[in-house]
């Protein structure tokens, strides 16, 4: 066997070392912190003899960390982890779990006051009015000698209304609504109560009359006039609001009819009328001879030379171009209120 391969047992100390190697002797080669040659000649260094390691995990266990070193969160929550080479928010510092406001550490942005916020460049929608609503105005038509009051669903229209008094126009939800008629006087007393259906994109004219029975009564008008009209015309209607058993034609100073035999509570259908001024005659119906209505009415139209009878009544209207116009034949011929014409624009 070659030398290399031999193994070599150390030799026994001398007797002068006595003293000192049986000290060494006394030591295993483990304690030395090696393999003897015996064990294949490893040098593999071996854990030194602790005696007190059994003493120390018994403390450890005691303590509840096993020995174990664990870093502290500071107050006010864990700490924010982040790469060095990524910057933080600003009021990251603290990403609580335990936040009592519900941001969690978030910083969220607060709208301006006044609404959203457009984004420039963005277009903006118009606001519209909304489609759900109709107009409606009073018109108080009754002889009665004590004002009203108007109120729809108990909100008020117009208070105080005398004899031939009217309103403005004004906003009515589509659908139906209870249309009450209170003295302005008389401690509120109710004199009238009704229900009327209102559409949207409507106009209408709640007119006051004196009722057929006696009393009073509440007439609907609709004030959807003429489209499309041609350049320069307007249109022009009459309602008869008067009295119960009353019948009225309307003529021009000629004589010409522009409306026939329009009774009581009678609306007549708009006409087209050439913008202009007019002078419209009020007479007693005439049930015995066949008169044509003027299709259209017109400055310059002339068809009977022949001047009527004192009219019972007349009005000077003004047409314009575009518009619609109404008169309402109003009052009797006994009260302190005479029989007129009032006009309105639609």
């Amino acid at each position: 066997m070659a030398e290399n391969d031999s193994y070599q047992t150390p030799s026994v100390p001398s007797s002068k070392n006595k003293g000192a190697s049986s000290a060494a002797s006394l030591r295993s080669p483990a304690e030395d912190g090696w393999h003897s040659p015996a064990q294949g000649g490893i040098t593999t260094p071996i854990a030194p003899d602790c005696r007190s390691c059994a003493a120390d995990s018994q403390e450890d266990a005691r303590s509840g960390d096993y020995g174990l070193t664990t870093p502290v969160a500071p107050e006010g929550g864990r700490p924010t982890v982040t790469p060095e080479d990524r910057p933080i928010p600003p009021g990251s510092g603290n990403n609580n779990s335990g936040s009592t406001d519900g941001d969690y550490g978030l910083t969220t942005p607060v709208a301006p006051e006044g609404g959203r916020p457009v984004a420039p460049g963005w277009p903006v929608t118009p606001s519209f009015p909304s489609t759900y609503y109709g107009q409606v105005r009073f018109l108080n038509a009754s002889t009665n000698h004590f004002p009203v009051n108007f109120s729809i669903d108990g909100i008020t229209y117009g208070s105080g209304f005398g004899f031939g008094d009217n309103s403005l126009y004004q906003e009515i939800a589509d659908g139906f609504h209870t249309v009450s008629v209170t003295s302005a006087t008389a401690m509120g007393t109710l004199l009238l109560q009704q229900t009327f259906p209102f559409a949207a994109n409507q106009k209408v004219t709640m007119v006051l009359v004196d009722a057929r029975e006696g009393g009073l009564e509440m007439i609907q008008v609709p004030d959807t006039g003429c489209r499309n009209l041609p350049s320069g015309y307007g249109c022009y209607r009459v309602v008869n609001a008067s009295y119960s058993g009353s019948s009225f034609d309307v003529r021009l100073y000629n004589g010409d009819t522009v409306f026939r035999n329009l009774q009581f509570t009678n609306v007549s259908p708009y006409k087209r009328a050439l913008a202009g001024n007019y002078t419209f005659y009020l007479t007693s119906a005439n049930f015995y001879s066949v008169i044509r209505e003027l299709p259209v009415i017109l400055i310059t139209a002339v068809t009977n030379m022949n001047p009527m009878s004192t009219p019972l009544a007349s009005a000077n209207v003004s047409i314009q171009a575009g518009t619609n116009t109404t008169s309402y034949i109003i009052g009797n011929t006994w009260s302190a209120y005479p029989l007129q014409m009032l006009t309105l624009n639609d």
